[in-house]
């Protein structure tokens, strides 16, 4: 599509009700956001810093205490037909301040997506041998509901063999999920709230073609198995999704093709500064990820959780 207009918008929402700034798709008198998002396929929290400039006294004594949950919406708004505007974090704040800065009042919010879950989701259950794995996961992800964590994108879990033993799970499901991450090939992670599960050599399907006319910024970088590149903020790219790049310096290399993106870096704001999505790839291969590792140990490592 064609880039244009900077669209940022933020729903902050909790017991006190609700506030948007920049609500609808008006792009005139906006208040002034910047943001910083970092998102991986890991099992960790995603992670965003999101400034709001010269909110009411009244706002700002209510961020952070009786609004608490944030949803940040960003794209581009074009001369005619529809936006790119979507979802770049959904999450709970974990701090705000407020400082002065010239004139200016501004707001700082730093949020972590999914925290509450990942902090309080428990489990107490065996199952009997026999037990699908796709059952377990079900099951743990109902421990996630009730910490408000929807179901998202599952891929590979259906044809996964049944456990040959009774299966005992008890504590953190966050860390049950990593021990069946490493024992079957999975990677899991929580994007806006949603659990999201993929093989570890998989990627879930995306439309997102990137060339220098349609988002492309500079170079791809090549790296031992797949890319670093830049792009115009598109809400789409994302991790665990595909994303295809046509670029000369990749085609001279013997690169280019699809690559599933497993991190991203949404920066910018909606005046002057970056309005862009930093990411890498993990090159596809005949629909798999090319790990750099041999077929028998191409599982995930996750990253290890505090004792």
């Amino acid at each position: 599509m064609q880039q244009y207009l900077r669209k940022v918008r933020v729903t902050l929402s909790g017991g006190g009700g609700g506030l948007v700034v920049n609500p609808g798709d008006a792009t005139d008198r906006q208040m002034f956001v910047g943001f910083t998002v970092d998102k991986d396929i890991s099992g960790n929290a995603n992670t965003a810093r999101i400034q709001i400039y010269n909110l009411s006294e009244g706002h700002r004594a209510a961020v952070g205490k009786e609004l608490d949950n944030v949803m940040l919406e960003a794209g581009y708004i074009p001369p005619t037909g529809a936006s790119n505007i979507g979802i770049i974090f959904k999450g709970q704040m974990r701090d705000v301040q407020h400082y002065r800065e010239g004139a200016d009042i501004i707001t700082e919010i730093s949020c972590g997506d999914a925290d509450k879950a990942l902090r309080k989701a428990v489990i107490s259950k065996t199952f009997p041998r026999g037990t699908s794995v796709q059952t377990v996961l079900e099951e743990l992800h109902k421990q996630f509901e009730k910490e408000g964590i929807d179901k998202g994108e599952w891929k590979g879990v259906d044809s996964l063999p049944p456990y040959q033993r009774p299966v005992s799970m008890c504590g953190s499901c966050s860390r049950e999920m990593d021990r069946i991450g490493r024992s079957h090939g999975l990677y899991w992670s929580m994007q806006n709230e949603a659990l999201e599960i993929i093989p570890a050599d998989g990627a879930l399907q995306a439309s997102v073609h990137l060339s220098s006319s349609t988002g492309l910024i500079g170079t791809p970088t090549i790296t031992d198995n797949g890319v670093k590149f830049d792009a115009l903020l598109n809400p789409e790219i994302r991790p665990n999704r595909m994303v295809s790049i046509e670029s000369q310096t990749l085609e001279m290399n013997a690169e280019g093709g699809s690559y599933r993106v497993s991190t991203a870096t949404y920066t910018g704001d909606n005046a002057r500064g970056d309005f862009k999505v930093s990411a890498t790839g993990e090159s596809l291969t005949g629909g798999k990820v090319d790990q750099g590792l041999p077929a028998l140990t191409n599982i995930p490592i996750p990253t290890p959780r505090p004792q």
